[in-house]
């Protein structure tokens, strides 16, 4: 097995790092998502390095709260990450994130983070299982072209991402509302661009607020 690597940071430095790159990609991750949505249309590699970035910016929520013990595993494994941070919290991520849907929701969302664990990475490259989730041939228009529209709209996995992406935006709110009430750059680190509650089922509506 491949030793461990970790970042050790220091009580001056911990803030700057992990909680800025998040809320700063998470920022950039709703700007782009809307951004693909009024263009419907988009290449697929476009699509692909979404999936990366998404990726990326739930890994770094996550290493957002694992950060209190001033040392992150240097890993991109979300499926770890997950565990870790909600260790951390006490469980607390996951029953308000599982608390809001249907019983079965929990497990179908721990099967997707197992299923793609190493989503930054193989998304990044364009190859990879983890893509599979993602991704079918009814979304495909001509020429390498996606349907980003229908993706966001009835792609389980997506959706789920990208709701909890939310979730630790809203759990980085809730930790930091004395920080960020004297810190006006950092005022509203995650905006409720994209907000939905559904129950899980063969067709999923993504409602916008």
């Amino acid at each position: 097995m491949k030793k461990k690597q970790f970042l050790v940071l220091s009580e001056e430095t911990i803030e700057l790092t992990i909680t800025s790159a998040f809320t700063g990609a998470s920022k950039n991750m709703f700007i782009v998502i809307e951004e693909f949505k009024k263009l419907k249309y988009i290449p697929l590699n476009q699509y692909l390095n979404l999936l990366s970035q998404l990726a990326f910016c739930i890994e770094l929520g996550l290493k957002n709260i694992i950060k209190i013990t001033s040392k992150i595993w240097k890993s991109h494994d979300i499926e770890y990450l997950f565990f870790e941070a909600d260790k951390e919290t006490n469980n607390i991520i996951s029953k308000k994130f599982f608390g809001s849907y249907k019983p079965e929701f929990e497990k179908e969302f721990l099967d997707l983070l197992k299923n793609i664990n190493n989503l930054f990475e193989e998304a990044r490259y364009c190859n990879g299982n983890s893509l599979k989730s993602f991704y079918n041939d009814r979304y495909l228009k001509k020429d390498d072209i996606v349907d980003f529209c229908m993706i966001i709209e009835e792609n389980k996995p997506i959706i789920m991402l990208i709701l909890f992406l939310e979730e630790l935006g809203e759990y980085h709110n809730f930790v930091h509302t004395n920080s960020l009430k004297n810190t006006k750059h950092l005022a509203d680190p995650m905006p409720n661009i994209i907000k939905a509650k559904f129950e899980i089922q063969e067709n999923i509506t993504l409602i916008e607020k």
